[in-house]
């Protein structure tokens, strides 16, 4: 009888071996690991403008990249300062994708977006709502493109399931709730 064995599904895709796709941004913390050089591996915030300074290379442009991306990159610009440079680049701490949340609630303030949320999950995570807040009116501000986007969200009708309440958050949007 045949062995049975469990498909490895993220090792492999078309050829190359899968990697994050989560693009770096502003504020996110990285860590970077220079094998067997400890003067070169060190953890930093990228800065509002897209930056890091590393030793021996300075400032370095790295919003839009993935980690994988940024580490090839790493490797190629210390080529000439280290030989046969191994580098790695893992994030540490993921500050570049925020949701809002402002009004009556428990805990009012931005929030990290590190995986998929609702409304109403934003709104449990932000301490729920407070006694006189307005069930009804919650409003999602939202930028799509160059105009803004405002989306409606009934609080009561989320909680009684009703699936059209079921917003999903992306990065930067203010829930409002008066």
């Amino acid at each position: 009888m045949a062995e049975s064995r469990p498909s490895v599904s993220n090792s492999v895709v078309e050829g190359e071996a899968r990697t994050s796709q989560f693009i770096l941004g502003p504020a996110d913390i990285i860590r970077i690991n220079v094998w067997k050089n400890t003067d070169l591996s060190q953890t930093v915030t990228i800065g509002p403008d897209g930056f890091i300074s590393l030793p021996l290379l300075g400032d370095v442009h790295v919003v839009g990249m993935t980690a994988n991306t940024l580490a090839r990159e790493l490797k190629s610009k210390l080529s000439s300062f280290v030989m046969n440079a191994q580098v790695t680049v893992s994030v540490v701490d993921i500050r570049s994708r925020q949701v809002f949340v402002t009004g009556q609630v428990g805990k009012p303030g931005g929030y990290p977006l590190v995986a998929p949320i609702s409304v109403l999950q934003l709104i449990a995570q932000a301490g729920g709502l407070n006694t006189f807040a307005n069930r009804k009116e919650i409003v999602i501000l939202r930028s799509a493109g160059n105009r803004p986007e405002r989306l409606k969200f009934n609080y009561n009708n989320a909680v009684r399931g009703d699936p059209k309440q079921n917003i999903g958050l992306q990065p930067g949007d203010t829930v409002i709730v008066p």
